[in-house]
């Protein structure tokens, strides 16, 4: 679709004020001479700051399917990765649990994104799918993996009876200085 074809259809949508034309472009204006929307003065362009992917990226991995960022730290999901390690900063290359999931902390100093940990489940499984929802707030990390198969009930209970097939489980992390923790396994009261 062309910029004036592109400026006519959200003609409309402004005269309803919704957003302005340029916005509705990606911030790059419309046409002078377009007779729905006038001469807009709106023009801006956008500047990619960072390309950021996984330190351990294969095939599948679905890395930033879900993402969070709460000031200079970004947290992304890839809840089809398949490594089997346990707990934060383990070893990337045993891709023996498919589809386990992990999540990767990245902080940016400056205007220099680096990755701050790799973040795994304290009790990773093939098929638990951790990453699946993250949430972010300053230094605590929430972590949803839809498919854990743990029967426990509660907060940090057993995690290695796996007979509640796809039942679900949070995990909760927190940052002290640089560092990342597990603070706690919850499952609901009634897994």
């Amino acid at each position: 679709m062309n910029q004036d074809i592109m400026c006519t259809a959200v003609g409309v949508a402004i005269r309803r004020g919704l957003l302005a034309c340029g916005l509705l472009l990606g911030l790059t204006g419309c046409p002078e001479n377009d007779p729905v929307v006038g001469t807009p003065t709106l023009s801006a362009a956008l500047i990619q700051r960072a390309y950021i992917k996984a330190s351990n990226p294969d095939a599948n991995d679905v890395f930033s399917s879900q993402v969070a960022l709460d000031g200079d730290t970004l947290v992304v999901g890839a809840p089809t990765e398949d490594s089997s390690v346990t707990g934060i900063n383990g070893t990337q290359t045993d891709n023996t649990a498919t589809s386990s999931g992990a999540v990767y902390v990245f902080i940016r100093t400056g205007g220099n994104w680096t990755q701050q940990a790799y973040v795994k489940a304290s009790n990773t499984e093939a098929g638990d799918l951790f990453g699946t929802a993250v949430a972010l707030s300053g230094d605590t990390l929430v972590v949803g993996a839809p498919q854990e198969d743990s029967n426990a009930t509660g907060v940090n209970g057993t995690q290695t009876d796996n007979t509640a097939a796809d039942s679900g489980a949070v995990y909760v992390f927190t940052r002290t200085g640089g560092n990342w923790t597990q603070q706690a396994y919850v499952k609901a009261s009634n897994t």
